[in-house]
C-alpha cells in the first residue's frame, strides 16, 4: 500500500513540477529578456524541485543555471544560451511519456507556474501583463473558475483603457504573489498558501461560529489551532459545507494540496461563497489569531 502511495505521490508531484516549470519558463521569456533576478529565482526553484523529485531534466537544468551563477555575473552570451536552452527544456518535457499536461488540474499548475515566472524579477512589464491576458484568453475553463476568474477580471480591467499605470501593475503583481504564495520580497520562492480569495475586511468572531481549517499553521499543528477555537466556544467542521462560518487558511501551503498554493477545500469554499451566495468567509491564520483573546 505504501509503495502504491509513493508511486502516486511521485507521479502527481512530477506532473505538478513539470507543468510549473514549462510555464515558469513562459513567464520568464514573456518580455523577451532573461534578467539576473529571473536566473536567481530559477536556480532556487530548481534546487527545491530537485529535493521533491529525482529527474534528469530538472537536475541538468539546475546544474547549468548554477554554473552560470557561479562567478556572480550573467554574461550576454550566457543569457542568450540560457534562453535557447529553456526552450529546449520545454520541448523535452513535452516529449516525456505519461506526463499529464492536458487536464484541468494541469491547467492550474501551468497558470501557477506562469504567474511565478512573470513575477520572478519582482516587477511586471507591459509585455508581461499583455502576455498573461493572452494566455488566460486562450484557456476558457480557467476564466470561469478560481483563480483564473479573478485574475482574468483584474487583467481585463487594467487593459480596458489601453493604459497600464504603475499602480495597476503593482496591484496585479500583488494579486499574483497572493495567488502563488511566491513572495520574493520576503525571501519566499515557494511554500506560502494563497491569499487571493481572503475576505480581508471580514469581522471575525469565534463564539458559536463554525470553522474549517486547511493548510499548515505557523502556530502549530492543526489540532492545536482547533483546540484554541474550541476553548473559545467555537465549533469545528472537518469539511467544507455551506453552513460553516469561516474557512481558515494556514500560512504555509500543504504538500497534500492538489496545487502549489491551494487545495480542494479552498476551491469549494470560493465556489460556495462566490457562485452560490453562501455566508462563509475565507480568512487567514493571522486574522483568526487576531480574533482570539
Amino acid at each position: 500500500m505504501e509503495d502504491k502511495l509513493y508511486v502516486f505521490n511521485y507521479t502527481q508531484n512530477r506532473n505538478k513540477l513539470f507543468a510549473n516549470l514549462i510555464s515558469i519558463i513562459d513567464g520568464i521569456l514573456a518580455d523577451g529578456h532573461v534578467r539576473d533576478e529571473e536566473v536567481l529565482y530559477l536556480d532556487t526553484w530548481l534546487l527545491e524541485a530537485n529535493q521533491t523529485i529525482r529527474n534528469g531534466v530538472i537536475k541538468s537544468l539546475s546544474t547549468r543555471v548554477s554554473k552560470i551563477l557561479a562567478d556572480g555575473v550573467v554574461s550576454d552570451d550566457e543569457r542568450s544560451e540560457l534562453k535557447r536552452h529553456l526552450n529546449d527544456i520545454q520541448r523535452k518535457i513535452l516529449d516525456i511519456p505519461d506526463v499529464d499536461l492536458f487536464s484541468s488540474e494541469s491547467d492550474l499548475h501551468l497558470l501557477n507556474g506562469l504567474c511565478k515566472g512573470l513575477i520572478s524579477d519582482r516587477t511586471l512589464s507591459e509585455e508581461e501583463v499583455r502576455y498573461l491576458d493572452w494566455w488566460l484568453t486562450q484557456n476558457g475553463a480557467l476564466k470561469s473558475n478560481y483563480p483564473g476568474k479573478e485574475l482574468y477580471a483584474l487583467v481585463k480591467e487594467i487593459l480596458s483603457d489601453g493604459i497600464i499605470t504603475t499602480e495597476e501593475s503593482e496591484n496585479l503583481h500583488k494579486a499574483l504573489v497572493d495567488f502563488t504564495g511566491c513572495d520574493l520580497a520576503s525571501g519566499v520562492v515557494d511554500g506560502l498558501s494563497t491569499k487571493l480569495p481572503l475576505d480581508n475586511t471580514a469581522e471575525v468572531s469565534v463564539e458559536n461560529k463554525t470553522f474549517c481549517l486547511t493548510g499548515v499553521f505557523l502556530a502549530g499543528k492543526r489540532a492545536h489551532v482547533e483546540d484554541l477555537i474550541k476553548r473559545n466556544n467555537g465549533l469545528i467542521s472537518s469539511g467544507i459545507t455551506k453552513k460553516i462560518d469561516f474557512l481558515v487558511i494556514g500560512t504555509l501551503s500543504s504538500r497534500d494540496w492538489k496545487f502549489s498554493s491551494h487545495g480542494r477545500k479552498i476551491e469549494k469554499a470560493v465556489s460556495y461563497r462566490d457562485d452560490e451566495g453562501a455566508k462563509l468567509k475565507i480568512i487567514s491564520e493571522e486574522m483568526l489569531f487576531d480574533a482570539l483573546p
